[in-house]
């Protein structure tokens, strides 16, 4: 009785020590998965993308008037660099108005790394190059440089408010420099 009592401790101890790195990698996946929430405040999930509608003042350099910019934007969420960081490429598109001496069609492709701060507030910076078109007295086509940051605040879980700060230069008769704020906007996802 003793030897099928430590056979059978031996033959548990066995299959347990077998078991125990599938258990382990189960029980990991089951805590990770049971932890890991979904982060509205980053926007679209990865493999998806999120619509961007903005609204800013500018401020041009002397000489033109200030002006409003209307700036739409596209986002693919390509993949989270942590648990609470995402990357996403995309482009945006901006029509820029300061006065009939000059008004800014542009579109520029964009890289975004947003980082949630919670799951209703995050923080993002962006950078990009494209081109722009100048209209009314001084004509011109340019390269476009942007780069931005800004916060999002979850509304609900498929609608973020953005506020940003967007510095746009322009390659048009040497260095231009306009600087959007304060811009605010919804972002669709």
């Amino acid at each position: 009785m003793t030897h099928r009592l430590g056979l059978k401790l031996c033959v548990t101890i066995a299959a347990a020590l077998a078991l125990a790195p599938a258990a382990a990698k189960a029980s990991t996946s089951l805590h990770m998965a049971g932890t890991a929430t979904a982060q509205p405040s980053l926007g679209a999930p990865v493999g998806a993308l999120d619509y961007s509608g903005l609204l800013s003042l500018e401020f041009p350099p002397s000489g033109f008037d200030i002006g409003p910019r209307l700036t739409g934007e596209a986002m693919y969420s390509v993949t989270d660099l942590t648990p609470g960081s995402r990357l996403k490429l995309g482009a945006r598109a901006s029509f820029a108005y300061h006065g009939s001496d000059l008004w800014i069609l542009e579109g520029v492709p964009d890289v975004k790394i947003a980082v949630a701060l919670s799951d209703l507030l995050a923080v993002y910076g962006d950078v990009g190059l494209g081109l722009a078109i100048f209209g009314g007295s001084s004509s011109a086509v340019a390269f476009a440089f942007q780069f931005g940051a800004g916060v999002a605040y979850t509304l609900n879980p498929n609608v973020n408010l953005l506020g940003e700060v967007r510095v746009n230069l322009y390659t048009k008769s040497g260095s231009t420099t306009f600087v959007s704020f304060p811009t605010v906007g919804l972002q669709f996802h």
